[in-house]
């Protein structure tokens, strides 16, 4: 039903009952702070007015999307590695790397002279090949160079766990249920 350019279905309804209760209430207190002293019912009709402004908000505005899994996107190169398109793959420029046998430190100098082909400088895994993986060997394979260079990626090798793995099984499980129920 339509009424003045309005569509009633698409109201929400318990804002308009807030609304109301809100100007009710505001309007019964002030009145009765009021005759205690003209300045006390002023400050406290400001205050109820920005009190029930806020809660309007955080009880009926527009609800933020919270990402189910963390991270929520996984990063073009492993934490504080820099990504070359030229390559395509990631170099260290700042010595992040733990291991001795990790990647060594790239000047930026160097940059334009690496091959993808040299692993002590460049590591040859992007997002784009986490995304592309389609088994658990795929993801060893990511996280283990990531244990030899020596660095970690968030969402993928935290250092010690390959978090890759166990959340490509969970989706593969909540996939499986999924085509279960159908």
């Amino acid at each position: 039903m339509i009424v003045l350019g309005l569509d009633l279905a698409k109201l929400n309804w318990y804002f308009i009952l807030y609304i109301i209760a809100c100007v009710v209430g505001l309007i019964y207190g002030t009145r009765e702070v009021y005759a205690l002293g003209q300045v006390r019912g002023v400050i406290f009709a400001i205050g109820a007015i920005l009190v029930l402004i806020y809660f309007g908000f955080r009880w009926f505005g527009n609800k933020t999307h919270v990402p189910k899994s963390w991270p929520p996107i996984i990063n073009m190169c492993p934490d504080y590695l820099t990504y070359v398109s030229r390559l395509p793959g990631c170099v260290d420029m700042l010595g992040v790397t733990k291991s001795s046998a990790g990647i060594q430190v790239t000047k930026p100098s160097e940059v334009n002279s690496v091959a993808l082909t040299n692993t002590q400088k460049v590591f040859e895994f992007t997002s784009e090949d986490i995304k592309a993986a389609t088994t658990t060997a795929d993801l060893q394979k990511i996280c283990d160079r990531c244990q030899q260079a020596g660095i970690t990626w968030e969402g993928v090798y935290d250092g010690d766990v390959c978090m890759g793995i166990s959340k490509f099984e969970e989706d593969s499980t909540r996939k499986e249920k999924c085509l279960v129920s159908v």
